[in-house]
């Protein structure tokens, strides 16, 4: 029990409740012998303290916002990262209030074994710099009669002395797809196997991001070619949006028992800005749809032509810590047309000209899957506006004159077009 009281003393308040069963019982016992007076007691409702916020880890995300007694939030990692911990957390009652365990933690481990068909791989402590000495082994393996198509996001070891190597298969295959060290980011890797091993031997402070995919090639990529003969030749060209990194013809050889594409399978890009200059297109955040990587600052300038606006539409764009600025005009000097983070966005944004710039800056701590918009070039009918008074006072004069009229301005102004 929370008390036992007997006696005339007047007790002091009793808070009930604090376990979270929000129920009070009282029990009274009286014996055969001397009875008193009794006892009046009042009692009211009160709220109960919440837990303290207990934070989001770095490289994390949450689920639930609210802290009462009972409340759960739940965490999970972005990709490439391990939770260390529990995954879900309870506000207990009691005079204290507390969460049921410690604020889990995202860790990039030194080395890991997986069979999902695309993800991460993480230097340990990635972004930060890793301990010395480390001997990383990572094995990717997907499913029969695919290859594994690897990509470096980022990379830079100490030249000669920290060695990455990519293995077709496990090691003992000795069939060494590449040998890697120093700071310049590799180009794509595509494996002959549905197996990949990554074997890294660290001495110094440095990180490195890997993505991976089974066939990435055809995930954002259209192919003129299915052949998978000795001197067949397959085409790729990207999905609106996506740059092309590596060469777009390729051909099967053969050497010994194995088979090869000469050169390796290009991959498709979200590249981090650039500047474009269609008359439509798509621009997406870095890696899209995959997480856009941290701590990055991209710009993009769109130009149409001369008597065209710039009008922007949002396909997707998730929450996040991170904005994205649209200008109008051709770079940052220019005006602000808004800054967005979140799902709530104007239907359509227009440009006052033929130029808009855009730029977009993540921070060092969680990232998401971005955002994913459409531009077209909108033909600006700035002639009738300027000439609709004028024309509105013949209106009342002559319907043949105004009709006269349009007919003549109409074809002057496509001639000047033209010219």
């Amino acid at each position: 029990p929370l008390a036992r009281l007997t006696g005339s003393e007047l007790p002091s308040p009793i808070n009930a409740g604090l376990y979270g069963n929000f129920r009070a019982q009282l029990r009274f016992i009286s014996d055969f012998s001397i009875s008193y007076e009794g006892f009046n007691i009042s009692f009211s409702e009160y709220n109960l303290e919440p837990c303290e916020d207990p934070g989001i880890p770095q490289f994390g995300n949450r689920v639930g916002f609210n802290f009462g007694v009972g409340d759960t939030l739940t965490y999970s990692c972005s990709s490439g990262y391990r939770l260390e911990g529990t995954s879900e957390i309870i506000c207990l009652g009691g005079g204290r209030r507390v969460w049921s365990a410690p604020l889990p933690r995202c860790v990039a481990e030194c080395g890991a074994s997986t069979t999902n068909n695309e993800g991460i791989l993480l230097s340990p402590n990635y972004p930060l710099n890793y301990e010395n000495n480390h001997e990383c082994i990572y094995s990717i393996q997907v499913q029969a009669g695919k290859g594994i198509n690897i990509s470096f996001l980022a990379f830079d070891t100490e030249a000669s002395h920290d060695i990455l190597r990519v293995w077709d298969g496990p090691p003992e295959n000795e069939m060494l797809l590449k040998e890697i060290s120093g700071s310049l980011v590799p180009e794509g890797i595509h494996s002959t196997l549905n197996i990949v091993t990554i074997h890294c031997q660290l001495g110094t402070l440095v990180t490195y991001q890997i993505a991976w995919a089974h066939e990435l090639s055809e995930i954002f990529v259209s192919r003129n070619g299915d052949g998978r003969e000795p001197g067949d030749t397959v085409i790729f060209q990207c999905d609106p949006g996506y740059e092309l990194q590596g060469d777009e013809r390729i051909t099967c050889i053969q050497v010994e028992n194995r088979y090869f594409w000469q050169p390796n399978p290009p991959v498709c890009i979200a590249p981090c800005g650039g500047n474009l200059t269609g008359s439509s297109g798509f621009i997406l955040s870095p890696n899209f749809p995959h997480p856009y990587p941290h701590s990055r600052d991209c710009d993009w300038t769109i130009t149409v032509n001369n008597d065209y606006v710039i009008s922007l539409a949002f396909i997707s764009i998730e929450p996040n810590y991170d904005f994205l600025y649209i200008y109008d005009g051709p770079d940052s000097n220019s005006p602000l047309i808004g800054s967005f983070q979140d799902s709530k966005l104007p239907e359509r944004i227009e440009s006052s000209s033929n130029n808009m710039h855009l730029a977009f800056r993540s921070d060092g701590s969680v990232s998401f899957t971005g955002f994913h918009l459409e531009y077209k070039g909108n033909f600006f009918f700035f002639f009738f506006f300027f000439f609709f008074p004028v024309l509105k006072t013949f209106l009342s004069v002559n319907f043949n004159l105004l009709y006269f009229l349009i007919f003549v301005c109409l074809v002057r102004f496509w001639f000047c077009l033209q010219v």
